[in-house]
């Protein structure tokens, strides 16, 4: 059983254990400078390189008196930075943070030293100081930060646009009631690159419309991106939500290639009639016994009728007949000035007939390949969820609007340092929660001596590959 000595024992605090190994174990607090998170210097390493908080810095207004000051704005904002990609997503944990070594070796302090990181008041009367123009500033970044760190201008560079639900827990300044999630929250926007790096966060009010504030952010991205590389071919993917003329008008105005989910309506219904009736004929005949498709996926189930129990084929055996066709047609609503092209994606299966439609300005590729370009899409989803349950980017408790629009683009740059890092060691295809795990969150003793300052990891730590190529500059 676990023991603790009384408070007049001669070492205070010390726990005991007796396992049965022949040993006592002895356990306390007292190893000296010893942190979890070993991997800060890593976030350090790549925000030198993407000299992130370097230009973040500038775009706040600092109206405290120079004589009396003790956290500059850049020590601020990599303190909390850091600490959101290291799981410290609450201004409150800064309590708990402020003398721990790495913390303070992250943002420049030495370990041994007596002044301390900012405490929580100091944060939070930092992130309520935020005006309009440095948050303009601080959008404008995300774009400048991505041409940076690309090394060759892209042949075609693929965005995605989307949006999702912020709940909130109080009466915050612009929160409100929407009904198609159904609570009370804000409605964050974000624009991404096709391998997850963002060029825009937007908060917006809770009964924001669907897509209210897509072309506000939009058209500073494609300026921007326009300028760095003159005639730049850009491609857009967004889903249903954004299916809005004054989109599709933008982008055939500024040259961008579209491929944007439309709901059904009774005249896309009306022309795509025949062609699902088609594929229902199809699945008829198909479904038929002693067709050769029937013949071939009963073989398939043979074949793998003798794996154990829960393999992966069992979702797809129950499914006798399964008819995916493509096709298209143009169409022109009341209010579009001219016909666009429509794709129709038919899938019909043994729980029914699923229709879909995607409209493009596209007059390239087959139906197939341009509803594949649309379904890129979906990865989308996946970076904000990144964003959402392992960096908590909905954290916005804050009364006011704009410093809840500054604690979201907060968690954005954390995304994108952990994004470079996840690049630099080869985990591309990992999410963020599994970059921190393997490369943050890595124990490590801290020593300092007169000439220099060591970091001491274990000797067996199972990512050591991966955290030596994050280490590397350049």
């Amino acid at each position: 059983m676990t023991q603790c000595k009384t408070a007049g024992a001669t070492e205070q605090g010390q726990m005991t254990l007796d396992l049965g190994v022949g040993k006592l174990i002895r356990a306390n607090f007292d190893g000296g400078q010893i942190s979890s998170d070993g991997g800060l210097l890593l976030l350090r390493n790549a925000d030198q390189e993407l000299e992130l908080t370097e230009m973040a810095q500038y775009c706040f207004g600092d109206q405290r008196r120079p004589d009396l000051l003790r956290h500059p704005i850049l020590n601020l904002l990599r303190q909390r930075i850091y600490g959101i990609a290291a799981g410290y997503e609450d201004c409150n944990d800064a309590a708990r943070l402020k003398n721990d070594s790495m913390h303070k070796l992250s943002v420049g302090i030495k370990p041994n030293d007596e002044a301390s990181l900012a405490s929580q008041p100091t944060l939070s009367r930092w992130e309520n100081s935020v005006d309009e123009a440095g948050l303009g500033a601080l959008q404008k970044l995300l774009v400048t930060t991505f041409i940076k760190q690309v090394k060759k201008r892209p042949k075609v560079l693929k965005l995605s646009v989307d949006t999702t639900c912020d709940e909130v827990h109080g009466y915050q300044q612009l929160s409100f009631y929407n009904g198609f999630y159904g609570t009370a929250c804000y409605t964050p926007l974000f624009i991404f690159t096709e391998d997850g790096f963002p060029l825009a966060a937007l908060l917006r009010a809770g009964n924001a419309g669907k897509y209210d504030g897509t072309l506000r952010m939009l058209g500073p991205v494609v300026e921007e991106l326009r300028r760095r590389w003159p005639g730049l071919r850009i491609e857009l993917t967004a889903d249903a939500a954004f299916a809005a003329p004054d989109i599709y008008n933008y982008c055939e105005e500024n040259r961008i290639t579209y491929y944007i989910a439309i709901a059904e309506n009774n005249a896309l219904k009306s022309k795509s009639k025949n062609f699902v009736q088609s594929v229902e004929n199809l699945y008829n005949e198909y479904s038929m016994p002693g067709n050769a498709l029937t013949w071939r996926q009963n073989e398939e189930r043979t074949r793998f009728e003798t794996k154990e129990q829960g393999r992966m084929q069992e979702n797809f055996e129950a499914e006798q007949v399964y008819i995916r066709k493509y096709t298209e047609f143009p169409y022109q609503a009341k209010e579009w000035p001219h016909e666009r092209r429509i794709i129709c994606k038919v899938e019909r299966t043994s729980k029914g007939t699923d229709i879909r439609y995607v409209v493009t300005n596209s007059k390239k590729n087959r139906p197939a390949k341009v509803y594949e370009k649309y379904c890129q899409r979906a990865q989308c989803e996946n970076w904000i969820k990144d964003l959402k349950n392992y960096l908590r980017c909905d954290r916005t408790s804050c009364q006011e609007f704009k410093a809840n629009q500054l604690r979201l683009l907060l968690h954005t740059f954390a995304y994108i340092l952990l994004w470079k890092l996840k690049m630099k060691a080869g985990l591309k295809n990992s999410t963020i929660e599994t970059v921190r795990l393997h490369l943050i969150k890595v124990g490590v003793l801290v020593t300092e001596s007169v000439r220099r300052i060591s970091l001491k990891f274990s000797s067996n730590h199972p990512w050591q590959d991966e955290f030596r190529r994050a280490w590397q500059t350049g």
